[in-house]
């Protein structure tokens, strides 16, 4: 189909698929089962498998995140050229690939390990293992053809994941009008609070020094520096007095800092900031979705609002597995206290 043609028809399939998601009102259906078989014919509605309960838990999250690929594949294949804003989000888990490729291959593994499964869209030629030059030969990848040392891993796994961010917001750049906007909000939000979280985390646990945090953050511009519109506001707060509530008050983000109680000494913490604004990013998706069905920003929106229900599927597979009570659960994922209006 025509673009115009492709978001209308996948944005009415998105919107129905949206109302029998785990995302909105429903996220409590996913913490109120009693065991991983209730849990599998929730989510499934299909006879669970006769396989061990260890085996149950991986086969949820593996069934759950193939659906959600298969979907979001469908949607891509009713456009006869697909915009890359609606392509590059699957790379994500090509990254994830490559990085288990890597762990493998520095472990010594034989058998390439089990990967997750993108129906043919991935540019890894895993036919070639263990040869990782020739996994990544002639893709963006191709920078990374020796295997990562153990001191280098860390490095490695940054570089792809800032190689994915910039090529995200190089897609958002080719968009226009108002859908552009749109992306871009969705974008920043995203990835300026990720940013944020990750600088105070060097800073208060890690001790590393200003220009070190700064090396560490994403950036879509040429460098890192106040001026990107992704690290800008993480290298901003490093200025800030971590345990002065007057110097973050005015902060464009103060809306998710821990509360200042009177009579106790207050620090900004990065973890309760993380939970605060986790329900944000996945309302404002919502809303992003729903205000724009004739824009392709829409099936991004969709996107993050699956990855999200992913996200919340393992939580719940992980606590039942643990034992976790379900409002141990919930408040992992931030959402204990989640207002879910107009979902």
């Amino acid at each position: 189909m025509d673009n115009t043609s492709a978001v209308l028809f996948c944005y009415s399939k998105a919107a129905g698929q949206l109302k029998k998601s785990f995302v909105g009102s429903r996220i409590n259906l996913l913490f109120e089962q009693k065991s991983l078989s209730d849990l599998w014919t929730l989510i499934f509605n299909e006879p669970v498998p006769a396989i061990p309960e260890v085996l149950l838990a991986k086969e949820i999250e593996k069934k759950a995140l193939s659906k959600f690929i298969s979907q979001y594949e469908f949607f891509i294949g009713q456009f006869d050229n697909p915009p890359l804003v609606l392509t590059t989000p699957l790379r994500r888990y090509e990254i994830e690939n490559l990085k288990e490729i890597c762990d493998s291959l520095a472990a010594g593994e034989k058998d390439l390990p089990e990967l997750i499964d993108l129906h043919g869209k991935s540019v890894l030629k895993t036919e070639f293992w263990p040869d990782i030059a020739a996994i990544t030969d002639g893709t963006i990848y191709s920078w990374l053809n020796t295997t990562p040392k153990k001191d280098d891993k860390q490095k490695t796994d940054f570089k792809l994941d800032l190689q994915l961010v910039q090529t995200l917001w190089k897609s958002v750049q080719l968009c226009h009008g108002d859908n552009k906007l749109a992306h871009i909000k969705l974008f920043r939000e995203e990835f300026v609070l990720k940013n944020i979280i990750w600088a105070l985390r060097l800073l208060l646990y890690y001790d590393m020094t200003r220009e070190e945090i700064i090396q560490n953050l994403f950036y879509v511009t040429e460098a890192p520096d106040t001026s990107d519109p992704v690290a800008g506001p993480a290298i901003k707060v490093l200025d800030y007095d971590v345990e002065n509530y007057s110097d973050w008050a005015k902060w464009d983000y103060a809306r998710y800092l821990n509360p200042k109680i009177e009579g106790e000494v207050w620090r900004v913490n990065p973890a309760w900031i993380e939970k605060s604004c986790a329900m944000n990013i996945k309302n404002r998706a919502y809303a992003v979705f729903h205000q724009n069905p004739n824009e392709d920003v829409a099936l991004v929106a969709w996107f993050k609002l699956k990855s999200f229900e992913v996200n919340c599927i393992r939580t719940a597979v992980e606590s039942l597995r643990l034992n976790v009570s379900s409002q141990d659960a919930m408040a992992i994922l931030g959402i204990d206290s989640e207002k879910r209006e107009n979902e």
